[in-house]
């Protein structure tokens, strides 16, 4: 096993990211609250370890009781991955369509801002519905039928849609060239 470990720079979303690695290693190890914090602090480098030992020093100045697991995991994504960019990421969501995009590629994006807006999506088949309203018109009046309550199904099958109309663009334009 090998931690992560976090430096603070690049993109906000890295920071959430690092934290989600963390906590899938606490739950492997299961340790207690304050041991999570330490052992979190532990693999922080750079202007992140800077920003830690700033706070720890400022709660033992303050004689502030021991920060527990979830005060940790809030001041930290407050600092690294702050509300107004989870605020942009999820209106990127609420805003998102298929564009250019393939089906799976637009499915990665989909999936990547989803956790934003997990209110949003309180099951799999409002899941569904919101992949579909966001797909290509040709897409969507091929598969909006098909009722598919499943993600995975869903992703599926607008795949399969979205090969046969890129075959079916190939073959006229092979016809084209060939017409007399």
């Amino acid at each position: 096993m090998h931690p992560p470990t976090f430096d603070g720079r690049g993109d906000a979303t890295l920071a959430e990211d690092w934290i989600q690695d963390i906590e899938e290693i606490l739950r492997i190890i299961n340790c207690m609250d304050e041991q999570k914090v330490l052992f979190s602090a532990f693999k922080l480098t750079g202007e992140a370890k800077r920003w830690w030992i700033s706070e720890r020093t400022i709660r033992e100045v303050e004689g502030t009781e021991i920060v527990r697991w979830l005060h940790f995991k809030q001041i930290f994504l407050e600092r690294f991955f702050p509300m107004s960019i989870r605020d942009d990421k999820a209106l990127e969501f609420t805003n998102l369509i298929q564009g250019a995009m393939t089906v799976h590629q637009y499915a990665a994006r989909f999936i990547e801002l989803s956790h934003f807006v997990a209110y949003l999506i309180p099951d799999e088949e409002k899941k569904a519905r919101m992949f579909e309203q966001g797909l290509n018109e040709k897409i969507y009046e091929r598969i909006v039928g098909f009722q598919i309550r499943n993600f995975s199904e869903l992703v599926n099958k607008a795949t399969v849609f979205e090969q046969s109309l890129q075959k079916s663009a190939t073959l006229l334009e092979q016809r084209k060239r060939t017409a007399p």
